[in-house]
């Protein structure tokens, strides 16, 4: 299902979390294309793990301004600062950086198995 654009984005993810079924949205062409997009511009590199030294495979992209509560920047990926620069919103994660943006895990966000990936041995 594409977005619709006969009413605005934030209504449309307003009634998909009234109606417990926004994964819809998830599963739109407009944020695969987007999420698709971030990631591979970050060459499928978690941001949190390569700011530690360290390089994980990115599963998924992570709005800062949160789908939940600014719905209407759901497909937004960057925003003007007042000075005129642009800064990207959306972020590359692995699965375990993303659960600790969300508070939704209490461990060690990452252990790497073996010999830590260096950026060298990344790209």
């Amino acid at each position: 299902m594409h977005v619709p654009s006969d009413r605005p984005l934030a209504s449309w993810i307003r009634e998909l979390y009234a109606d417990d079924k926004i994964y819809v949205f998830y599963n739109s062409p407009e944020w695969k294309a987007l999420r698709h997009e971030v990631l591979e511009d970050h060459g499928f590199e978690c941001e949190e793990c390569a700011d530690h030294g360290i390089y994980v495979r990115a599963d998924t992209v992570h709005h800062e301004y949160h789908v939940h509560s600014h719905p209407g920047m759901a497909l937004t990926r960057y925003v003007e600062l007042p000075d005129g620069m642009r800064r990207e919103v959306l972020h590359p994660l692995c699965n375990s950086c993303h659960n600790a943006a969300h508070g939704r895990f209490d461990g060690p966000r990452h252990k790497p198995k073996g010999k830590p990936v260096t950026k060298e041995r990344w790209d």
